[in-house]
This record gives structure tokens, C-alpha cells and sequence, in this order.
């Protein structure tokens, strides 16, 4: 498996959406971080990070995007998280504190209609 078909990016409004599909662990966070760099070209304001496919998300993946989103606050730029209630993401990121400091969206729709 690729890299690009598990952490695909997608441009809408002015924002990237990078969806998270199958595990995210150890043995691939360091994709997960290329694919933060991926969405980072064309300068996008905005940056959505979609678990709703997420099968496996750990402390390795809030780790990894918590690096993420303190380097957009560097560069001026808005992290939204997917993680619909009732997920092990939204779980996990609840405990972690993660799901108070950022925006958490339950549809990717719901996440870009917040930019407008």
C-alpha cells in the first residue's frame, strides 16, 4: 500500500483535507507526517484532518498531530478535526485533551462550511 491511498489529500475552499484510512501507528506515522507536508503546498489556510476512516489511532497519531497543528499556529493557519462522537478517534483525543483545544467536526462537510 501506498502512502497517498492511506493519507489522501483533497483541496476544498481554501482548505486541505487529509483523510486518514486504515491504521495509523508507529509502523506509518512518519507517512502521516509527509502527508501534513503534502497538504502544506499551495498555502492553504486551513487544514482538515478527516478520521472518520480511521480503524486504529493511538497516542502515536495524537503525538503526530499535535507536532502538526502547533506548526500551523507558527504559520497563521487553522487545524479542524473529523472525529465523529462516539468513535475510538474522538475517544482518544477527548482523554488526550485534544478534542477541547481544537475544533472537532463530526462530517468533513460540517468542517468546511466553519471556514465560510
Amino acid at each position: 500500500m501506498t502512502w497517498e491511498s492511506v493519507f489522501p489529500i483533497a483541496r476544498r475552499k481554501n482548505a486541505a483535507v487529509i483523510e486518514v484510512t486504515g491504521d495509523l501507528d508507529i509502523a506509518n506515522a512518519g507517512q502521516f507526517e509527509a502527508a501534513f507536508e503534502r497538504a502544506l503546498t499551495g498555502d492553504p489556510q486551513h487544514v482538515v484532518i478527516s478520521l472518520v476512516g480511521a480503524t486504529y489511532f493511538d497516542s502515536i497519531g495524537v503525538h503526530s498531530l499535535l507536532r502538526f497543528a502547533e506548526r500551523l499556529k507558527t504559520t497563521r493557519r487553522r487545524l479542524s478535526i473529523v472525529a465523529p462522537a462516539g468513535t475510538t478517534s474522538r475517544r482518544v483525543l477527548e482523554i488526550a485533551g485534544v478534542a477541547t483545544a481544537y475544533p472537532m467536526f463530526e462530517s468533513i462537510e460540517l468542517a468546511i462550511a466553519s471556514l465560510a
